[in-house]
């Protein structure tokens, strides 16, 4: 397994419902939890992330501060257009610390949607985003 959410994998952010250009959504992909992706408040924020072919995905591990409640869903034709709910979660507070998150979903997929439906304060934000699976070759 490899992180198939990097770029360096091909993948990228194609949407996010906030973009603030000090934190952008790339972001969460680049390795560190130094930068991160902000969301510019109120609820729900989302963002999609396209692996630009069918990937099975094992395991998404994230950090993030904030998120009260995280909803993915999966889409499996390649523009995208049809989602399918995957999994959602309650994350912890956890007061000034980072939350460390990682959450089995094994399921194919070309494009993955996280939706943040609430939040312990009006901002969240994302650090690190790690997709751990495996392309799909044929």
């Amino acid at each position: 397994m490899f992180d198939v959410g990097s770029r360096d994998g091909g993948a990228n952010i194609v949407l996010a419902t906030s973009n603030d250009q000090r934190h952008p959504p790339e972001n969460m992909m680049d390795g560190t939890e130094e930068t991160f992706w902000s969301s510019t408040g109120l609820y729900p924020q989302e963002f999609i992330m396209s692996f630009g072919h069918m990937m099975d995905v094992q395991r998404v591990s994230i950090s993030s501060y904030n998120i009260r409640h995280l909803q993915i869903e999966k889409c499996t034709s390649s523009d995208g257009s049809t989602f399918e709910p995957l999994t959602e979660k309650d994350l912890p507070q956890t007061d000034g610390q980072l939350q460390n998150e990682d959450i089995d979903i094994q399921t194919k997929a070309t494009h993955l949607r996280f939706i943040v439906t609430a939040g312990y304060d009006h901002f969240i934000a994302v650090h690190k985003l790690n997709i751990a699976g495996n392309a799909l070759h044929g």
